[in-house]
């Protein structure tokens, strides 16, 4: 079986990482106010979920995708 290509969801989970262009991109800004514990406004939570959650899920993918393919080399 071919395993599928994740290019176009890597370059979306980027983007939204990235967003907003042109000045600091939400999830940086969000990530320094969960380090200084300021994050606790609900909007900021789902903030930090649609600009990061991507990146966690594509990463998640990419590792589960890396651990098969050595177990199916290991056997």
């Amino acid at each position: 079986m071919k395993s599928p290509n994740f290019t176009y969801l890597i370059i979306g989970a980027v983007i939204m990482a990235l967003l907003p262009f042109g000045e600091t991109p939400h999830l940086w800004q969000k990530l320094l106010l969960l380090k200084d514990g300021y994050l606790h406004q609900p909007m900021d939570w789902f903030d930090l979920l649609l600009h990061g959650g991507p990146l966690v899920g594509v990463a998640v993918l990419l590792a589960t995708r890396a651990l098969r393919s050595r177990t199916q080399r290991a056997a």
